[in-house]
């Protein structure tokens, strides 16, 4: 599985923005938005068994990112449910603490609503990974507050992935990586699809 690309956000976001508006989309979709968990993520409607689900993601993208580029990327795909996959890179690149990463989510879900007023999102707990073993205390501290804060907005779900991917001592279980201890391998994204299926609606 390759690493991230080396080009910067912008110009992912550009040519990512490009590449969907050649493509031939569904519309009102599912669309699953973050960083380098999406845009490696394999044959998404084998992996989900359903055709509605887009996955617009960008490796290296923190929340900030996301927040910058939804109306490029996401916005012209009116999608039906916003489902939110980033932050992690916000704790590695810009050392972001758990009130930030909160404040960030709330940020991107009132971005995609000033259009979509009604617009369900999903978000999705922090992934943590064996290559981030010094900042999971960050990463389980965002989680925590996440789901503190979440539950009580309107039409936000929080969907737990984080326990899918630790051991019994809470550490990144490195069964579920690549060589590079960041990104998922072939199980990890069994386990990524069961877990994102799981709180999706039905097709």
């Amino acid at each position: 599985m390759s690493a991230a690309p080396t080009i910067g956000i912008a110009e992912q976001a550009a040519a990512l923005a490009a590449r969907l508006g050649r493509a031939t989309l569904p519309k009102n979709p599912i669309v699953v938005y973050g960083s380098s968990t999406v845009r490696l993520w394999p044959d998404v409607p084998a992996s989900l068994g359903r055709q509605d689900v887009i996955p617009v993601g960008f490796g290296g993208a923190t929340l900030q990112d996301c927040i910058e580029f939804y109306d490029l990327l996401v916005r012209p795909l009116a999608p039906r449910l916003l489902v939110v996959a980033a932050g992690t890179n916000d704790i590695e690149k810009r050392n972001a603490g758990p009130a930030e990463i909160l404040a960030l989510v709330e940020t991107l879900i009132g971005k995609a609503r000033r259009k979509q007023p009604a617009l369900p999102v999903v978000v999705l707990t922090l992934k943590p990974a064996p290559f981030h073993g010094e900042r999971m205390p960050a990463i389980r501290a965002a989680n925590a507050l996440l789901a503190e804060h979440l539950p009580a907005c309107s039409a936000v779900t929080l969907i737990d992935i984080y326990a899918a991917f630790v051991n019994t001592t809470d550490q990144a279980d490195p069964r579920f990586y690549a060589e590079d201890l960041r990104h998922l391998n072939d199980v990890g994204y069994a386990a990524w699809n069961r877990a994102i299926a799981a709180g999706l609606p039905p097709p």
